[in-house]
């Protein structure tokens, strides 16, 4: 488990790379095209747009799950390790809320986008507003992840699931034993 888990991760991060920076240079050959030879790319802003809404939701479940998400740690670092833990735990539970309204909330916003099509793309905007429940889905996954994390070694006061090294999965890190 924690291996496929693992080799998930890194294919979200190359996924969510990729089309960042597939964005910057379609912009930028975009900008380049226009100023100098007056002719533009005209399904670039298109493209762009489909790629940021899915780089920005990957993105988001790289930066949870890497802990990269902004927070009061300064706050928080004065209270103690168990006090931590539960706020932790709460926190996430709070997120897993959220993030199930925005999944129920962004599918519904798919469907209504099922016949709009881009200007200049023969798709459907749905799959660019897809990108909103499925990545709050694999938000939702790596917040449980972190939640047994911190309930597994909540009696360790030395772990911090802020800290934890998501690249180093095994089952005992993943709290799946």
């Amino acid at each position: 488990m924690g291996k496929l888990y693992k080799v998930y991760c890194r294919i979200e991060e190359v996924i969510a790379g990729t089309a960042f920076l597939t964005i910057v240079i379609l912009t930028f050959s975009n900008v380049i095209l226009r100023k100098f030879f007056n002719s533009p790319i005209t399904a670039t802003d298109d493209v762009c747009k489909l790629l940021f809404s899915w780089s920005a939701f990957l993105g988001a479940d790289v930066a949870l799950r890497y802990s990269r998400l902004v927070g009061m740690d300064i706050l928080v670092n004065k209270l103690s390790p168990k006090i931590q833990k539960v706020l932790q735990v709460i926190v996430y539970i709070i997120m897993i809320g959220a993030f199930v309204i925005f999944t129920k909330g962004g599918y519904e916003l798919a469907m209504l986008n099922w016949a709009r099509v881009y200007n200049s793309l023969p798709i459907s905007y749905c799959w660019a507003t897809l990108s909103l429940p499925v990545g709050c889905i694999l938000m939702t996954i790596t917040a449980i992840i972190k939640i047994v994390k911190v309930l597994t070694h909540f009696n360790d006061d030395e772990y911090n699931v802020r800290k934890d090294n998501p690249d180093a999965v095994g089952e005992e890190n993943m709290g799946l034993e």
